[in-house]
């Protein structure tokens, strides 16, 4: 990956989880591909069926419809098959011992990362939906960061979202004085930080 495209460590930053979104999310431009396949082949095949001239002006005009079709297929399979799986390939959820990014086209110049030590909660949503039901057995979710004034982490699809959101907690403990409870005790002193706003 480029630069650009990742997340560059700080000094002392060691990376806890690297990964993409879940597979599944390839499924659909999956099925719009083989869907386009078919629907391309039909109409190409329907068009020679009910419509095949030999006179001059019109074999030109049935060319120019079959490149329609063509070019109308390449388009289809560009936005919704090309461009998605693309994405999926650059997006990487980072969690290090002091940031949560998102890299690649979801975000902003490619690279949004919040420090652990302004984190307030993290929660893991299932997802909804008729896809939803179909894949109700496959581990990923939506896991949703707050950094409060910061803003917030959505990482969409995330395989394993309540491992994830468990594996932020725990390293925003050292970070910063986060727990579930909002609060964190450490043994050298007895009150260390408290619900943040």
């Amino acid at each position: 990956m480029r630069t650009k495209n990742r997340l560059v460590p700080r000094p002392g930053e060691v990376t806890i989880v690297a990964t993409r979104a879940h597979p599944v999310r390839l499924v659909g431009p999956a099925v719009i591909a083989w869907c386009t396949v078919l629907l391309y082949s039909a109409l190409r095949r329907l068009l020679d069926l009910i419509w095949r001239p030999y006179e001059a002006p019109w074999t030109t005009l049935h060319s120019l419809v079959g490149w329609v079709i063509t070019l109308a297929a390449l388009w289809v399979a560009c936005r919704y098959v090309l461009l998605p799986a693309w994405r999926w390939l650059r997006t990487v959820f980072v969690l290090t011992n002091q940031r949560l990014a998102l890299t690649g086209p979801p975000a902003k110049d490619n690279v949004v990362a919040l420090p652990l030590d302004a984190l307030r909660s993290a929660r893991a949503v299932a997802p909804t939906g008729v896809f939803a039901v179909l894949t109700r057995r496959v581990d990923r979710g939506t896991v949703i960061a707050d950094f409060g004034a910061l803003g917030g982490l959505k990482l969409v699809a995330c395989p394993q979202p309540a491992a994830m959101v468990d594996l932020i907690q725990q390293s925003a403990r050292p970070a910063g004085n986060y727990s579930r409870s909002g609060m964190s005790t450490s043994p050298t002193s007895s009150f260390q930080g408290g619900p943040r706003g």
